[in-house]
């Protein structure tokens, strides 16, 4: 279950990240070149998608947090000799 989750908050923080880059190099685009008919569509087309795949990421992050590590899988790198301390 926190692999699938993990893939899910991995996927959409990858296609907000992606819609906001869009989002602000199109309104910069606008600015840069006067128009602000291309401003106004950046914002129409990105927006929104942008906003919702950022509350679900939100979301899927605070619900990974309560899920238990596999402890076979995953590595603790604290764990490790050279990082204990010395008694």
């Amino acid at each position: 279950m926190r692999n699938i989750i993990a893939f899910l908050f991995k996927a959409c923080l990858v296609v907000f990240l992606l819609g906001g880059t869009c989002l602000v190099f199109g309104q910069m685009a606008g600015l840069i070149f006067g128009n602000g008919d291309l401003i106004i569509y950046t914002w129409d087309i990105f927006a929104y998608p942008t906003f919702i795949f950022s509350a679900i990421a939100g979301v899927l992050g605070f619900i990974l947090g309560y899920l238990p590590k596999d402890k076979s899988t995953e590595v603790d790198m604290y764990s490790l000799e050279e990082f204990r301390e010395a008694q």
